[in-house]
């Protein structure tokens, strides 16, 4: 296996934590509870930190430098999951994103500590301590939100459902996804590890009767078509591979994924119109004194 495939991986998963930690970070002051602001603070300070714990090793396949993995690269090299890149709006979907993104997580991080690659499942043994907080926050924020007063409880629920199908492209395959397997580097494939994820999320709604959130619409397409920031869709019309997520159905009592990823997606660096902003903001000391250490 080549060591493109290993550093399209590493540079996946630090990019997903460096762009969401950069979300959570414009909510410091903002948050409803002086707790949350400082709990919603460490969180991005550690995705951020956990990125910069993958970049150096993907410096050391590339030759290049964190700094310039993390910051110094076009809009279009960046591989992250579109969800990650979308504006935080309200807490609702705040907390809906955060729950599906680190449930998420903590599948994929549980998978790679079989990985074969050294380095890499050394590195997330040590990240999993940290992220079984963020996790916690996360569900406790579910549990508090999902069992709320009847419009805390709706407007959760609707963000859930809004936030489900582009959570869901966490799992797009990368490009250089069989080589990963053969090596063992990718212990399990992206599939196996949405249905695992699949499982986790379905029995939480369920637990707090929100199933109805699954059967959201998971046809709809992310990506090259772009959700807006209201949540109304609009069709890039020089794209001719939009990403689509898989469709949810339920079969003897388990959801499961009815059709595979197609079109290229955040994984092949396609990217929604609120990456643009959010990437100049990001790597604006970086371009602006080139050299700069992070």
């Amino acid at each position: 296996m080549s060591s493109d495939a290993r550093l399209g991986l590493l540079l996946a998963i630090a990019d997903d934590e460096l762009v969401i930690g950069h979300r959570l970070s414009e909510w410091t002051g903002w948050v409803p509870y002086v707790e949350e602001d400082l709990a919603m603070s460490s969180i991005a300070q550690d995705e951020i930190g956990h990125a910069r714990a993958l970049y150096e090793i993907a410096a050391t396949i590339n030759g290049g430098t964190p700094d310039d993995l993390a910051l110094g690269r076009a809009m279009a090299d960046y591989t992250h999951a579109v969800i990650c890149e979308r504006p935080n709006r309200d807490y609702a979907y705040t907390a809906a994103r955060h729950y599906l993104y680190d449930t998420a997580d903590a599948v994929r991080l549980e998978a790679l500590t079989s990985s074969t690659f050294k380095e890499l499942a050394e590195l997330v043994r040590v990240l999993r301590i940290e992220e079984r907080y963020h996790l916690d926050h996360a569900r406790t924020w579910f549990r508090r939100l999902a069992s709320g007063p009847v419009e805390a409880r709706q407007r959760f629920s609707d963000a859930l459902a809004d936030a489900l199908p582009e959570a869901m492209t966490i799992f797009e395959p990368l490009p250089d996804e069989d080589a990963l397997i053969a090596d063992g580097t990718l212990p399990k494939p992206g599939e196996e590890m949405l249905a695992a994820w699949l499982d986790v999320v379905g029995h939480d709604l369920e637990e707090v009767g929100l199933e109805r959130v699954m059967e959201a619409d998971a046809e709809a397409p992310v990506g090259e078509v772009l959700p807006t920031s209201s949540g109304a869709s609009e069709v890039a019309d020089e794209s001719p591979r939009p990403l689509r997520v898989p469709g949810l159905e339920r079969r003897d009592g388990r959801w499961v994924h009815t059709a595979g990823f197609s079109g290229a997606g955040g994984r092949s660096g396609h990217h929604s119109e609120d990456f643009a902003p959010l990437w100049e903001e990001m790597t604006a000391l970086h371009r602006a004194h080139p050299g700069a250490r992070w």
